[in-house]
């Protein structure tokens, strides 16, 4: 039974890092319009419904990199926590979004 508990408590230790980053698009400035929340590298926000649409952003965990150009390519620009209520430059220009640095989800699967 001890040794179930402490697989149990191991397991959520070890994976409690692994949890997702968290950002949130929306397709008006200052949060406004339709939205999508993303946990996931979404190299093509097409299907979504998402694509060259978002004027704002919310980085709620994590830091995320958004792109341009589909499959994390052309512009780029990093993006740290917090909240962009306008996206001077890159307004309805996002097509990918990740989540990059240590805890990535991506980054992850690639050091298995």
């Amino acid at each position: 039974m001890h040794k179930l508990i402490a697989a149990a408590l191991l397991g959520a230790v070890c994976c409690g890092a692994a949890s997702a980053g968290e950002i949130t698009l929306y397709t008006r400035a200052h949060f406004g319009g339709p939205a999508i929340k993303l946990h996931e590298a979404t190299p093509d926000l097409d299907p979504a419904g998402f694509n060259d649409t978002t004027s704002s952003v919310v980085v709620n965990k994590g830091q995320w990199e958004v792109c341009a150009e589909k499959h994390y390519k052309g512009r780029c620009m990093i993006l740290k926590e917090g909240q962009y209520a306008e996206l001077k430059g890159f307004d309805n220009m996002i097509s990918s979004a990740r989540e990059i640095g240590a805890d990535s989800r991506e980054q992850r699967a690639e050091r298995k």
